[in-house]
């Protein structure tokens, strides 16, 4: 039951109906219910591990707060997800290791790890650091803490909401009025919004990279550069879009959520790119890792060596195999130079810095999608082997996608490019006349249910991060 599916627009429809109709007392389990129905049309088997998990830091909180604030009521909560994590997501690549050089197996190599499971891992590690940092009172009812744990409008792929923000839209949630129009529609606007870059966008823009990318060895220098652009643009368009339907949800529903991205392919620098992209990612590994090991404050090569185990660790939680390792240290990498040229004391003009930090971000992607650190030094080498024109532009897709997915990113560059300069489209749109508001809404609206791409029997695509 994927966000852009008409099962979840179905079970969302009678939710947020009934949650509306609700007493204000029994509006937390309401939510609670919604949260668990959601990950059980997903994930019958493993629904005790995410619940096993929020009970665990839950006691661990209260704990910590009872006895005092020993390491071992972080360190034991803490162990349990990490564990966990690394159990579903790296016994398999173990094992697969262990039978390739002939000393046998653990028979894991097909499991699949658990949906969400890396979002709500770090969601328990927020939930009890901060609680151990005395940022957070220890929750008294566990339902609380697993509300936070399976809240499903971020559950698949995010965004990692500290625990601060999210109890104290949990409590304002149990009294405020929800039955307010003005926030309703505009979370609708934004979810359709988001609908618009996955459906359109993203999944025009995967036709490009599958298409490329499947038989690379076909192709040269220009399809492979225009496939991996297009893969670039289709994460962004992807991640992004899931971001602001969860967020569109969420608002619906009477909470206000983090934003994830912040048009990170308009930074100039790689620093500014990851303030920009996947922010509540970002925001915990400097809060929960970088600053812990010492951050910037134990000299110039402590630094360093911080920033690269922050990318390793990233690289990790993204994937099992060594591709996005590669990919996280190409950033650290990348970060590293961007500080030490920054040290020259010497300027790049803005409009050049944002053609290097893309192709950076651009490069790096490759090895990201490649499905293996091999294959991406076999995608790169080919396409640096080859530079004659190609023989057809069309890459997969009919002369009619390429004008919609022209004229679709036309119109994100133009709402990005306004957001960037302090424009708020929400602002403006609201100061128009309630015809020309409704016609816009309309236009959107239409553009997707006609113009987006879908499967059999309306069977959309899964969000990139879902795999994550």
């Amino acid at each position: 039951m994927v966000l852009n599916s008409l099962s979840f627009a179905a079970f969302f429809a009678l939710f947020l109906v009934v949650l509306l109709l609700l007493p204000h007392k029994f509006r937390r389990a309401w939510l609670f219910f919604g949260n668990c129905a959601f990950y059980l049309s997903w994930e019958r088997a493993a629904f005790l591990l995410i619940l096993l998990s929020g009970m665990m830091v839950w006691a661990g909180g209260l704990a910590a707060e009872k006895y005092g604030k020993k390491r071992v009521f972080l360190i034991l909560p803490v162990l349990w997800n990490v564990l966990l994590l690394g159990f579903f997501k790296y016994t398999g690549l173990l094992s697969s290791i262990l039978h390739r050089i002939g000393i046998g197996s653990f028979g894991l190599a097909g499991w699949i790890a658990p949906l969400g499971i890396s979002f709500y891992t770090l969601r328990c590690i927020s939930y009890i650091a901060a609680v151990y940092r005395g940022t957070l009172a220890a929750e008294r009812n566990p339902f609380s803490v697993i509300t936070y744990v399976t809240f499903f409008p971020q559950i698949i792929s995010g965004p990692i909401e500290a625990p601060e923000r999210f109890f104290r839209e949990l409590a304002d949630f149990e009294h405020k009025p929800l039955r307010d129009f003005e926030r309703i529609s505009r979370g609708f606007l934004l979810f359709v919004w988001g609908l618009f870059q996955k459906l359109v966008l993203a999944e025009r823009l995967a036709m490009i990279t599958e298409y490329v990318y499947t038989d690379f060895m076909d192709f040269g220098f220009w399809e492979i550069l225009i496939a991996s652009l297009a893969y670039t643009l289709q994460i962004f368009c992807d991640f992004a879009g899931y971001s602001d339907m969860s967020r569109g949800i969420a608002a619906m529903m009477g909470f206000s959520t983090m934003r994830n991205f912040r048009r990170p392919y308009l930074a100039a620098g790689i620093k500014s790119f990851w303030r920009r992209w996947h922010i509540s990612l970002t925001s915990w590994l400097t809060d929960h890792i970088y600053i812990p090991l010492g951050g910037s404050r134990k000299g110039l090569l402590r630094k360093y060596l911080n920033i690269m185990i922050v990318f390793l660790v990233s690289g990790m939680w993204h994937g099992s195999t060594l591709n996005f390792i590669f990919w996280g240290m190409l950033h650290a990498a990348y970060q590293i130079m961007e500080d030490l040229w920054n040290r020259t004391g010497r300027k790049l003009p803005g409009w050049l810095l944002r053609i290097i930090t893309l192709a950076e971000v651009n490069f790096a992607w490759i090895f990201f999608n490649s499905g293996g650190l091999n294959r991406g030094i076999r995608i790169v080498r080919q396409m640096f082997s080859r530079f004659t024109l190609p023989v057809s532009w069309e890459l997969g897709m009919i002369p009619g996608n390429w004008v919609v997915l022209l004229g679709g990113l036309s119109v994100l560059l133009i709402v990005d490019s306004l957001q960037e300069q302090g424009v708020s489209i929400c602002k403006k749109t609201a100061a128009f006349p309630l015809p020309l508001r409704w016609f816009l809404f309309l236009a959107l609206f239409w553009s997707v249910i006609l113009l987006g791409i879908y499967g059999v029997g309306y069977d959309t695509g899964s969000f990139i991060y879902a795999q994550f």
